[in-house]
């Protein structure tokens, strides 16, 4: 174990990924504050993944790497102030959860005292910016506890290693006006999110349509959101298409930042997604949870210590990892994902959280 004697004032955790990655990685921030109560724990996260950690309440700062610049002058001047700064902090210790040379750089050129680090797949520069190098991920384990491995370095044992989001007083305020708006009780709706950033995570139009008819059915409004790129909101299209007049009862697809987002989350009686980063929020905030994966793991990427029902595409490859079969972007098993399946889960999730 590396010597932490004194014990360390001040940490960064560094996670350049995406928005899930960011909100999977917050059991670490939380191992840390349990290790030591006066821990000032800084996050550094890439534009535009923030909303996932902004109102954490034991992170004492969300440091955001900016990627958007007017021009190369204006990005080096940025970039320097930023590298001036960070190193200025004085941190005792950094944590760089995301296995890339950007990440290896900055803990590097924070100059902390104790550097951890994963050990690279193959021999490669980067891994001498870290004075301590945990185990990399693999398939068999959860990201969370991929995590923590490098919390366990330090001979920390968790005790606490949920995942935390919260979207903050202003958008829960915000979230019960569109849903009385709307007319809907809380805990009296699913949130029905089809869309990935990646769309050949999604199920099909004719699935969706299908699913959100059976919750009806159940008795359940459904709320619809998507992110609001253009592919998200023609898969959405296509859904409302197949869908008679009222069966959503409230429709924001393309219109919710993600604080608001998590704010109707945190309300609902059911979250329906695929593998993305609202279904972690879903986790996070403690919402029952149905989702569907295909060419990804649920092993590493699933629902975390959740009430959840998870589904897996019946292919003898999964998970491939591939974007689509074939070069098509589109995924068979996600295609071939019966509805009968999909509702049956639906069902037995109402049931165990009735």
């Amino acid at each position: 174990m590396p010597s932490l004697q004194p014990a360390p004032r001040r940490a960064l955790v560094i996670k350049l990924g995406h928005i899930g990655d960011v909100l999977v990685a917050t059991p670490v921030i939380t191992a840390l504050k349990q290790a030591w109560p006066e821990l000032a724990v800084d996050m550094l996260v890439n534009q535009g993944t923030e909303a996932m950690v902004a109102h954490n309440p034991l992170i004492n700062k969300v440091l955001v790497l900016k990627r958007d610049h007017v021009s190369r002058l204006a990005e080096l001047s940025w970039q320097a102030g930023f590298l001036a700064a960070l190193r200025a902090n004085h941190y005792d210790l950094s944590l760089e959860l995301a296995e890339g040379d950007r990440g290896a750089f900055l803990s590097w050129i924070s100059g902390a005292r104790i550097r951890v680090g994963f050990r690279p797949k193959k021999p490669r520069l980067r891994g001498r910016a870290y004075h301590h190098l945990a185990p990399r991920w693999d398939d068999q384990h959860h990201m969370v506890q991929s995590f923590l491995r490098q919390v366990g370095l330090l001979g920390i044992t968790p005790s606490d290693t949920a995942l935390k989001f919260e979207p903050g007083a202003e958008a829960r305020a915000q979230a019960q006006n569109l849903l009385a708006q709307a007319r809907i009780g809380q805990g009296a709706y699913a949130l029905v999110h089809p869309t990935s950033r990646w769309m050949f995570k999604s199920w099909t139009p004719a699935g969706n349509a299908g699913l959100i008819q059976h919750l009806t059915g159940q008795g359940l409004k459904v709320v619809l959101t998507s992110g609001p790129d253009p592919k998200e909101m023609a898969l959405v299209e296509r859904i409302r298409a197949l869908l008679p007049a009222g069966a959503v009862a409230l429709d924001l697809a393309g219109k919710l930042d993600l604080y608001v987002l998590g704010g109707l989350i945190a309300s609902a009686r059911l979250f329906c997604g695929v593998d993305s980063a609202p279904m972690h929020m879903a986790v996070a905030l403690g919402a029952p949870v149905l989702t569907m994966f295909g060419p990804s793991g649920e092993v590493m990427w699933g629902p975390w210590q959740s009430e959840s029902e998870v589904l897996a595409g019946d292919c003898p490859e999964h998970p491939c990892g591939r974007d689509g079969c074939d070069g098509t972007k589109v995924s068979r098993c996600l295609e071939e994902m019966p509805l009968e399946r999909v509702t049956a889960a639906v069902d037995r999730l109402l049931q165990r959280t009735a």
